[in-house]
């Protein structure tokens, strides 16, 4: 048997989470969708240097910094 204080307790209609906090979870995704976009529109006024950051960044991280490691081996 159920108490009738216990139902007392359970809301009817429970309330809903507010739709702005499922939508914090984008912020993320979005800076990385725009990133490679602004760096594109900004490429003409950018420091030579600067520009090729990028994709120096990306060679370190498949080579390594010495051209002996980085995650390149782990693909054969």
């Amino acid at each position: 048997m159920v108490s009738t204080a216990y139902l007392r307790e359970v809301p009817t209609h429970p309330t809903r989470q507010s739709s702005a906090s499922g939508r914090s979870g984008w912020c993320c995704c979005l800076l990385f969708a725009v990133l490679p976009v602004v760096w594109f529109i900004a490429a003409p006024v950018l420091p030579e240097q600067v520009f090729w950051f990028p994709f120096w960044l990306g060679a370190v991280m498949w080579n390594g910094a010495d051209g002996q490691g980085g995650i390149s081996h782990l693909f054969g």
